[in-house]
């Protein structure tokens, strides 16, 4: 059921109308003390009518909000070694799976996922598809790997979800372009965009049918400054959220020999949500994750503004207490006045 947010008139001056009621009430008082007085109901009726025809030569208009299916949704997981770590039990990429799987059973059927794994490389590792099957098996298949590109990660979702934006994500993670940058460059006499902007620019996080979900420790080594791409989601209105998987205690990993501490780099996830008009959750402990999906689930749930007028509404429901008026004073008296 949609819900009403606000009212609003087109023309306020007409307001001053409700003069009227005021003097009907008055002409009913004064007809009180003269001893043929409409009655209190009969008169109510009159004055109430009037004043909801006042309302209705302003030309109200209501604007109602209705929630709608989330069309389209990729969640980019950190695949870096660094996951390995245990300061969230039983370790990052455990709890990274389980937010994804509760995020993908709890979308509508209708909605395309896609899962994107980020480590030295960003790859797609499940195109956007609505079997949910194959994305939980996709989950299952994340192989960790050295390397940490945020960024890259953040262009392949962006890449799936805005195809109008038309980014190359080879151009920007510093790969070899399909379109032979230096031929175009050379054609035209300038550097192309590696991607579009829309025109005219839309609102920051206004993008209805689409949200990128990042769940990783904000660790990025390689591969563009993830703030610049989140850049690009902001130019385009699509909200990116972020879930920082780790602590800022961390923990102590070993590989070959050397021992490091690894820990939750939060500033970078909220640096990406905030840009990007989204927001950002810290998973720093088991209890926390319930109530961390509960909360992100609950943010990407999408809403529709509709605005409409309701003049000729508000002018019937006037009209019908007008006549109510009448018909009671009839009744009554059998008389209307």
């Amino acid at each position: 059921m949609p819900d009403l947010l606000t009212l609003n008139v087109q023309w306020p001056l007409a307001l001053l109308l409700l003069i009227l009621p005021g003097i009907v009430l008055a002409l009913g008082l004064r007809r009180r003390h003269k001893g043929d007085p409409l009655s209190r109901p009969s008169l109510a009726l009159w004055v109430l009518g009037m004043a909801v025809l006042a309302l209705a030569c302003a030309r109200p208009s209501a604007e109602w909000i209705q929630s709608v299916p989330l069309d389209r949704l990729v969640i980019a997981i950190d695949s870096s070694g660094s996951m390995r770590a245990d300061d969230v039990l039983p370790s990052r990429i455990d709890q990274a799976r389980t937010i994804a799987r509760q995020l993908i059973d709890a979308m509508p059927s209708t909605a395309m996922i896609g899962l994107v794994s980020m480590s030295a490389n960003a790859a797609l590792v499940q195109a956007p598809t609505r079997r949910k099957e194959e994305l939980h098996t996709a989950l299952e298949r994340l192989a960790l790997q050295p390397g940490s590109a945020l960024g890259s990660g953040l262009a392949m979702g962006l890449a799936h979800l805005l195809p109008e934006a038309k980014i190359d994500v080879e151009h920007l993670t510093g790969g070899v372009s399909r379109r032979s940058w230096a031929a175009n460059a050379q054609a035209d006499g300038a550097t192309p965009s590696p991607y579009g902007v829309p025109n005219p620019p839309v609102e920051v996080g206004s993008r209805k049918d689409a949200v990128l979900v990042v769940l990783a420790d904000g660790e990025s080594n390689v591969g563009p400054a993830p703030a610049r791409i989140a850049e690009i989601a902001r130019l385009w209105g699509l909200r990116i959220y972020t879930v920082g998987v780790g602590t800022a205690r961390g923990a102590v990993l070993r590989a070959e020999g050397v021992a490091a501490r690894v820990k939750l780099e939060e500033q970078t996830l909220r640096d990406i949500a905030s840009i990007s008009g989204g927001e950002y959750y810290a998973l720093s402990e088991q209890a926390a994750l319930a109530r961390i999906f509960s909360s992100l689930s609950g943010r990407i749930g999408l809403e529709r503004r509709q605005r409409s007028e309701i003049s000729a509404w508000v002018a019937l429901f006037g009209a019908a207490l007008l006549s109510a008026g009448a018909l009671l004073s009839v009744a009554r008296r059998g008389r209307i006045l």
